[in-house]
This record gives structure tokens, sequence and C-alpha cells, in this order.
């Protein structure tokens, strides 16, 4: 008897639950090729291009440039969680099972374009790596507004972390890409910096994700520490260090119960019925 596979990347609560296998295969493969191809472009440069070639880090400076020290340790704290997230596919669980496929195909989709980024950047191509870093970025939005009321551990793994990366990500290919050194550039990067703290902003009042809040104020940090060993005598670094304050401490106050009234995400929202969206268990 002949059996039946839809598309795993479709929007089919059906189609997801017959498609486990496939979804495990995929979201593993994925995830290998783009830890693995990150892993060795950190520390080699390829052998072929014809722009310049050279490491994910390298010394090309710009006002977004974040300290590799902060970069690594978000990537791997990323990577465990997306090795959580794909034990979740293999659990005996349904219920974990479901909730974690029907996020499997933006996770596989992440995972192939952070890795033809990878490959852009480390060759130069920047335009076209910027473009496939909107894309990246635009997908991780739409999969955040479907699922956001996901269990936590595949929340972080899946859309929190990834989009708040994307989204720091922009602004660093895209200073770059456009060669963001003179005076009238770094005064743009100084007014651009406070969207970090309006892209958590909205998260944290509209959604009461203080994981956003948390990752944009580390990776904000990252970028005061990199911009004050770039150029010392400069407002990106105070900037930085004045976003990553104010944003933590409003997520803070979110992740507290009582400190802004007491509200959870769903009294916010008219749902008092329910569990907070984002206290769900993994």
């Amino acid at each position: 008897m002949p059996v039946s596979l839809s598309n795993p990347f479709a929007r089919d609560s059906e189609g997801t639950r017959r498609n486990i296998a496939a979804y495990r295969v995929l979201t593993l493969l994925s995830f290998i090729l783009q830890f693995a191809t990150t892993f060795y472009y950190v520390n080699n440069a390829p052998v072929d291009g014809s722009l310049g070639r050279h490491k994910i880090f390298y010394g090309h400076a710009t006002p977004f440039t974040l300290s590799t020290v902060f970069v690594d340790i978000y990537w791997v704290v990323l990577w465990i969680l997306q090795v959580v997230y794909i034990y979740h596919l293999f659990k005996s669980d349904e219920t974990a099972q479901n909730s974690a496929a029907s996020v499997g195909s933006h996770f596989i989709l992440y995972n192939v374009l952070h890795f033809v980024w990878v490959m852009l950047w480390v060759r130069s191509h920047t335009i076209i790596a910027e473009f496939v870093v909107v894309v990246n970025f635009l997908q991780l939005t739409a999969v955040y507004f479907r699922y956001h009321t996901a269990p936590r551990l595949i929340h972080l793994a899946v859309s929190a972390m990834p989009l708040t990366w994307t989204f720091f990500l922009l602004l660093w290919n895209g200073a770059v890409m456009v060669h963001c050194h003179s005076l009238v550039c770094r005064v743009f990067a100084n007014v651009a910096v406070w969207g970090l703290a309006a892209f958590a902003g909205f998260f944290l009042l509209a959604f009461k994700d203080y994981y956003v809040g948390f990752a944009t104020a580390f990776l904000a940090a990252g970028l005061g520490v990199g911009q004050f060993f770039t150029k010392v005598i400069a407002l990106q670094w105070p900037f930085a260090f004045a976003v990553m304050a104010i944003v933590f401490l409003f997520s803070l106050a979110t992740a507290i119960p009582g400190v802004l009234g007491g509200n959870t995400g769903n009294e916010a929202t008219g749902r008092r019925g329910e569990r907070a969206p984002l206290l769900q268990d993994a």
C-alpha cells in the first residue's frame, strides 16, 4: 500500500503529524549544515572567490561591529537550544513532537539561509548577503507572529533568539555593504542604534516577550564592547550601552511578576483564562 506524504513546508497540522520523520531528518541535516559551515569559517577563510576572502570575524570595523566574544557566546547558547529543539521531534510525547514539527519548516529555512549568508559573507558578496538576511528576517518574523505561544524552549530556539540575531545582522552586514566609515555614516549609525531599543520594545509591549528583550540587551552589550575597542572617542559605544541598560531593565520588569502592575501577557490581551504564552512548559 503506497504511503502518502504531504508537503512538510505546508501549513497543515494533519500533514505535520504525518511528516514527523521528514522533519526529523531535515531539521537535523539543516542544523548540521549551518553549524559545521559557521564553525569552519569562524576559524578559516575560503580558498575560492574572486573578491575579498576572510573569516566570519575579520578586521573590517564599522559602527555595528560586535564583540566576537559576545557573538560566540550567543551562538553557542543558540546551538544548544537548537539541539534541544531537535530532541523534541524524537520524544515519544506526541504533543511535544507536534509542537516542534509545527515550526519545523521555519527552523529548516533559517538554517539554510544562515548557511547561504555565511558562504556569501566570507567571500565579500555583501549585497546579496544582505538580501538573504532580509529574507531570513521576514520569515522569522512570520514564524514569530504565527507561533509566539509555542513552548518556551521551542520559542527560544526557533524564533526569539534567531530573530534577534538576524536583526543585529541586518545592521552589521548593511554597514559593511555601504562601507560605513565616514562621519556622515557614523552619525546615521548613532541614530540607527536606537532602533535596537525600538525592536525590543515592540516585543516587550506587544507580547511581553522578555526573551527577545534579554537577547537584545546581551547583543547590545556586545555592540558596546565591540565599539569601545574599535573607536573609543565616539558616541556609538555609550549609546549601545544605554540601549543595553534600558532594554535589560524593561525586560527584567516584564519578567518579574508584579513589577509592571502584576499583569501577565494574557491579561494584557484579555485572555485571563489561559497561561501566559511565554511560560508554557517545553
